[in-house]
């Protein structure tokens, strides 16, 4: 009787015992699974063996991050205890990219799906590619940016490096880094990169990514394959030309909705700004008059005209505006800005 009751404390006590671990064994896999949730894919990626990015950040500095931030905010930063030189006295980066997310699908380059984004998450509706997950790709200045600017984009193409140093000197009308301040504009780059979070991967493969170390080779490479495939690698660019009289529908079935959400979030993130432009623009009927009465024309006061060719920087007057390609506004969401400022124009 005494062996019974002794067996039935000791069976009791242990069932106590996994009871009271389980709660921290439960804490201990959800700590897993945020671990490797919050890891950045670059990082992954190289715990699995893939190649090395040519811009590789070996080791985040949260300093020089703080500096690159800085630069990348302001076009200046503070050293030595002395304000340095502008990048660009008349562009910041930001004035052409965003900083977050822009897309709820982060494969696609649907400026439809970039636009509803824009809408639901109150961002800018820019002309260039956000900076979000610009440490991921692997190719810069696609396609027909090679018609604007030559063989500045050859050696930019696949170097995130040079890439930047053509924005700095040519899309901001301002000067080359040097190479404190590249260096620090990659670590912030760094800061902004995608993590495992951001990819939307199967449970399966996060599974995998908790058990990097039994991984085969072959099963290694099917986790880079199924990694490399949920996030973009380069955004094309292509150049429209200015749609034929005949062809454009002057707001006719457009969405003058979407429409006021573009003159808001594009034309008016910059000409509503002093700083950064000769043309101010207001949500009125003056201005609104003043694009309606030149649909027609092939002027920069025609937006058919100026939206596809954008003007360039010259002497006198280095603030631009750049175009927009057709990954970044359709010629569907241009007549969508149109219905929008002939319904303001007739109000």
């Amino acid at each position: 009787m005494k062996q019974t009751y002794v067996l039935l404390v000791g069976i009791f006590l242990i069932g106590t015992s996994a009871i009271l671990m389980k709660p921290d064994n439960q804490a201990r896999n959800q700590k897993r699974i945020l671990d490797v949730e919050q890891l950045a894919v670059s990082d992954v990626l190289l715990m699995l063996g893939d190649d090395t990015l040519i811009h590789h950040v070996q080791q985040v500095d949260p300093q020089k991050v703080k500096v690159g931030e800085d630069l990348v905010l302001n076009g200046f930063t503070e050293r030595d205890g002395k304000k340095t030189k502008r990048i660009s006295t008349h562009f910041v980066c930001t004035d052409c990219h965003n900083l977050k997310r822009e897309f709820d699908d982060i494969t696609s380059d649907d400026p439809a799906d970039r636009l509803k984004y824009a809408k639901a998450n109150d961002i800018p509706f820019l002309p260039a590619s956000t900076f979000w997950g610009i440490y991921n790709r692997t190719s810069f200045y696609n396609k027909d940016y090679v018609k604007k600017y030559g063989d500045l984009v050859v050696n930019a193409r696949d170097s995130l490096d040079n890439a930047t140093q053509v924005c700095a000197k040519y899309c901001s009308s301002g000067r080359y880094l040097e190479q404190w301040e590249l260096d620090a504009v990659m670590q912030y780059f760094k800061s902004l990169e995608l993590r495992v979070k951001d990819l939307g991967l199967d449970a399966t493969t996060l599974k995998s990514l908790r058990n990097i170390g039994k991984l085969s080779s072959s099963e290694k490479d099917k986790v880079i394959a199924k990694i490399k495939g949920a996030y973009i690698h380069k955004y094309d660019a292509t150049f429209l030309e200015t749609l034929p009289r005949e062809e454009r529908k002057y707001g006719e079935g457009g969405d003058p909705e979407n429409g006021e959400l573009i003159y808001e979030e594009s034309c008016m993130y910059c000409h509503g700004s002093a700083r950064l432009t000769y043309l101010s623009l207001g949500k009125n009927k003056l201005d609104a008059r003043m694009f309606w009465y030149n649909k027609d024309s092939y002027r920069d006061q025609s937006l058919y005209q100026i939206v596809r060719h954008g003007t360039y920087s010259k002497p006198g007057r280095r603030q631009y505006m750049p175009l927009y390609t057709e990954e970044k506004m359709s010629d569907v969401q241009l007549n969508d800005l149109m219905a929008y400022l002939k319904q303001l124009a007739e109000k």
